[in-house]
């Protein structure tokens, strides 16, 4: 449950996210350019039905930092970076996102496991190449008998039953009702015998390498190209059981709601007419869910759609291959880097705080600017609702994915500094003992003495 802030906490809060959504907003102008109208934007072999995002906003501010003072990091950093409860290896890198010029580092070109930081690599994959308006598809065609049809999975986790599901309002697309009742109007209201499931475009295996069998219980599920709710079987929880063949059980709620009495595994037909399609929600109302959030499967699920769009194949390896062209040709340094997943669960995934910080710098001044907005906003939103306690220096004012497995913290996002230099940032540790918590606050501390420095 999200906590009600006291009231001066409130009040400087919401100035400061004013302030840095101000700054989003130019750099959303900057990039707009880019951006292709829905009407030319890919959704899978379809053509989506409107718009999104709307217009590109007009700048109400000058951005923040044009003219601040550049603070003198090396100090501030070198104490709140040797804290006893850093104990494993932390690296760490500061930069100036006006300039691009490197403030402080700390190891930064050192690989380590960097949790769902990994979910900022994933984002802006999606928003380079999807785009913020592509829609997922699902589809039915009809089948090989008249008295069949085929539910061709394009990659949905998203999907609800009847619209009502785990996902906020703006990350549900369609529903399962939608589609059966697009399906039975063009078979003249006449039910078919057999629903076929097409799983054909995933090619993989269900779940990446390094993820443990036990994360696919709760922490994310058996990875398939379409699902209700994101497998969850409570669509209520987030960390809800999941099931462990989610594209079958969307498939049987479908078979129940065009009235089928048999669910099969099939293959479409080339060729063959289409009954129904129905869409996801825009890639830009997903990244804004699975970067607040921090929802593995539904990063995953985007990662692996920006894949097939790219190298036209939804696997893994396919999946690496664009994140690491993405990353190069944004001009990062993907030297050492390792993607198993998009999401960070696997423990065997390998980045660096420079390359985060380089691909920031960049994401800032391309398609995927719109990620900064997606960021969570210490103490008050997503994953940083409960983080960053008594620490009104940066409540506002640092906006930051989290990351965290066993051992392994992180913290990657942006800053503005008590002078208004924006700055952008990445920590992480690995192999320390200390507990998350402990941990957490070590990372939270050091992001705020640097949003406090007037140095």
């Amino acid at each position: 449950m999200k906590r009600t802030l006291p009231l001066k906490r409130t009040l400087r809060t919401a100035l400061a996210v004013l302030a840095v959504l101000a700054v989003v907003a130019v750099l959303g102008a900057l990039a707009w350019w880019r951006l292709a109208p829905l009407a030319d934007a890919p959704t899978g072999t379809f053509t989506a039905p409107e718009a999104y995002p709307p217009a590109a906003p007009a700048p109400v501010l000058s951005a923040a930092g044009a003219d601040a003072p550049v603070p003198d990091l090396q100090a501030v950093l070198a104490a709140a970076l040797a804290d006893e409860r850093f104990d494993g290896t932390t690296t760490a890198s500061f930069v100036d996102l006006a300039t691009g010029d490197v403030l402080f580092e700390q190891g930064g070109a050192t690989p380590l496991a960097p949790a769902s930081s990994m979910k900022v690599v994933t984002a802006v994959a999606a928003l380079e190449h999807l785009g913020p308006a592509y829609r997922i598809p699902t589809t039915v065609v009809a089948g090989p008998t008249e008295d069949s049809v085929v539910l061709v999975a394009g990659g949905d986790v998203t999907l609800t039953v009847d619209g009502e599901g785990y996902y906020d309002p703006q990350a549900r697309g369609a529903s399962l009702r939608e589609l059966a009742d697009l399906v039975l109007a063009s078979r003249g209201g006449v039910a078919p015998a057999t629903v076929y499931l097409d799983t054909s475009v995933f090619g993989d295996d269900e779940k990446a390498d390094g993820v443990p069998n036990g994360d696919l219980v709760a922490m994310t599920a058996p990875m398939a190209p379409i699902m209700l709710d994101g497998g969850r079987i409570d669509n209520t929880v987030k960390y809800s059981g999941r099931h462990p063949d989610p594209a079958m059980v969307a498939a049987e709620a479908f078979a129940g709601l065009v009235g089928a009495g048999a669910v099969a595994e099939g293959t479409a037909e080339a060729g063959a007419a289409e009954l129904g399609v129905v869409y996801s929600a825009p890639v830009a109302a997903l990244v804004d869910s699975f970067v607040l959030t921090s929802d593995n499967l539904l990063t995953d699920a985007v990662a692996l759609q920006t894949a097939l769009r790219v190298e036209g194949a939804m696997t893994w390896a396919a999946m690496a291959t664009v994140h690491l062209a993405t990353l190069e040709g944004l001009g990062v340094d993907n030297t050492g880097l390792v993607f198993h997943d998009g999401s960070g669960l696997s423990p065997t995934d390998r980045m660096t705080a420079q390359a985060f910080t380089q691909l920031l710098v960049a994401a800032a001044g391309s398609a995927s600017s719109a990620l900064f907005q997606s960021l969570p906003v210490a103490g008050y939103s997503g994953t940083l609702t409960d983080r960053f306690e008594d620490a009104d220096d940066a409540w506002g004012t640092v906006r930051a994915k989290t990351g965290t497995l066993t051992g392994v913290s992180s913290l990657t996002g942006t800053l503005t500094t008590v002078e208004g230099r924006q700055l952008v940032f990445s920590i992480m540790s690995n192999g320390h003992t200390v507990g998350t918590d402990r941990l957490e606050e070590a990372l939270d501390a050091t992001a705020t003495a640097v949003a406090a420095c007037g140095c």
